[in-house]
């Protein structure tokens, strides 16, 4: 119908230009939200209340033994699912009827037929609801009865000008509720919770709504102890009041504490969950309007009111095609995002196996640049090492041929005296071999001498290269023996066999067997045996 298309207009405009909320209050506004939360998933625990609280009035309904016992049973069992459950809130009101008219009680009557208005109002069938409540007279009622009827004119008016919602009808039905309103406050004492409920609804419909929020207030003073359907009701008002003066704020606040009562006092005909699924959806927080508009629509069709259903298939699929919507493009961005980072990784893996190439590469050169480091080394201390034997044999030699051209001149000067003297037979005794023999076993004295001042540990290092049997010892401390001397010239550097056998007096083949037999004797292998000498 026209006025269907007129609330979903409006929800419209409510959702596409709401002013966005700003960071003021934003901590408030979580924290009632995270207590209705907290309040739904404690659902199931109210729920039980609920249901021990139903049984225990059927339980009195089935032991009830007088009439005025089984009215109160019963219109207690209508007062547990008014606002539970439509369909036996209907039938408890039409049994309260039934029994009221039996027993000739017109007070029963009264109540059960407002029990029954309420039921029908709630549930839509507006109609029928109007019916019943004009069957009765409000000539004939007074006191608590008469301010029960006017009630629920009021409601019933104000449910077909929400229903409706179009002009002239809307004004007609919301003018004939504030003149209930007018009436309730009329008759009902000064400054007590329902005075000054009625008055915050009367200022409501006047748009005093500060007026408002300041009678509703006092209703929540008054409301000790806690009601918790007076709290709801009293919350949702003012939430309305917050909403008409562009606070949008102090509505979700309050609407959240409405909900809350209805949650926890398990209320299923309700409407402050989807109008706060309403507001949270303008803020962004998709996820937890569609949980609670989810959460409304399970309670409204619990409670199988077809007002509220109407209601909440306005606001239903805008909250869900947004949520779609949403979640579209962050699962669009979500792949946006996934290709981004598949080329990142990509770009950071050629990255890291470039920079990995380089510093093997990097690796391989400092390798090499420490093996020529270490054969420079090697090469420096060799140098040294031939630079100190040089200069210990350039000075041995400077001082042997000193000696030997004094010896030489010596014996130039005898050989001169001989021969002038003719004295033939002195001069071939003095150049016998053993002569030069003696001069020959000198030279090696010298050089085994310098040799060890050079390489003192030779002759240990030397040993430690056979098994102990193998082992020679020299005639003394700073001498050699004839192969060591072959392998004191081969740590000089000096490796042709033939200087070595120059040197030594020896044959090249001498030289070379000695060799052959010395490593074979050694612990070493062959080809390693001079490597070791030199590292002596």
């Amino acid at each position: 119908m026209l006025g269907n298309h007129l609330r979903q207009l409006y929800f419209a405009a409510l959702l596409l230009f709401a002013v966005p909320i700003g960071v003021a209050g934003q901590e408030s506004v979580e924290a009632w939200l995270q207590r209705m939360d907290a309040s739904l998933d404690r659902r199931a625990e109210f729920e039980a209340a609920k249901q021990h609280r139903i049984d225990s009035v059927r339980h009195m309904l089935s032991s009830a033994q007088t009439a005025d016992a089984r009215f109160e049973a019963m219109y207690g069992m209508y007062d547990e699912y008014k606002a539970y459950c439509y369909d036996s809130a209907r039938h408890y009101s039409y049994a309260c009827l039934d029994v009221a008219t039996r027993q000739g009680r017109e007070d029963w009557v009264v109540r059960s037929k407002c029990a029954i208005a309420f039921s029908l109002t709630s549930a839509g069938i507006l109609s029928e609801a109007r019916e019943v409540l004009a069957s009765i007279d409000p000539r004939r009622l007074s006191g608590e009865q008469l301010v029960e009827y006017y009630n629920y004119e009021s409601i019933l008016w104000r449910t077909m000008a929400d229903f409706v919602g179009e002009e002239p009808f809307y004004t007609q039905y919301i003018s004939l509720s504030n003149a209930y309103i007018d009436s309730l406050t009329s008759i009902v004492p000064d400054n007590t919770l329902q005075w000054w409920t009625h008055t915050g609804s009367e200022q409501m419909r006047q748009h005093r709504y500060q007026d408002a929020l300041e009678s509703f207030a006092h209703v929540m003073k008054l409301n000790q102890p806690v009601d918790l359907h007076v709290e709801a009701m009293t919350a949702a008002e003012m939430a309305w009041a917050y909403i008409f003066l562009d606070n949008e704020e102090k509505a979700i606040e309050c609407f959240a504490r409405s909900a809350i009562a209805d949650n926890e006092s398990a209320t299923r005909e309700i409407t402050a969950l989807y109008h706060l699924a309403r507001l949270i959806y303008k803020r962004g927080d998709y996820d937890r309007a569609s949980r609670y508009v989810h959460q409304a629509l399970e309670d409204i069709n619990f409670y199988n009111t077809r007002l509220r259903k109407v209601e909440i298939n306005d606001i239903l699929p805008i909250i869900e095609q947004d949520r779609y919507n949403a979640v579209r493009s962050q699962r669009n961005w979500f792949i946006v995002a996934s290709v981004l980072l598949v080329i990142l990784i990509l770009a950071i893996l050629n990255v890291y196996f470039m920079v990995r190439k380089k510093n093997r590469l990097l690796a391989d050169a400092h390798a090499t640049i420490e093996t020529q480091l270490e054969q420079l080394k090697q090469a420096n201390l060799k140098l040294k090492e031939d630079n100190k034997i040089k200069n210990a044999y350039v000075g041995q030699s400077f001082y042997t041929n000193a000696e030997y051209i004094e010896k030489v001149e010596k014996l130039y000067l005898t050989i001169e005296r001989k021969i002038a003297a003719r004295q033939y037979e002195d001069l071939r005794s003095m150049l016998k071999l053993s002569t030069l023999n003696g001069e020959r076993e000198g030279m090696y004295v010298a050089f085994d001498q310098t040799f060890l001042k050079l390489f003192p540990d030779f002759v240990q290092r030397y040993n430690e290269l056979f098994e102990e049997k193998d082992r020679k010892q020299p005639p003394s401390e700073d001498s050699l023996t004839s192969e060591m001397r072959i392998f004191a010239l081969i740590r000089l550097g000096i490796t042709d066999s033939e200087r070595i056998a120059k040197f030594l007096n020896y044959s090249v083949h001498t030289v070379n067997t000695y060799k052959t037999r010395i490593k074979n004797r050694s612990t070493a292998e062959n080809d390693q045996f001079e490597q070791l000498i030199m590292q002596i």
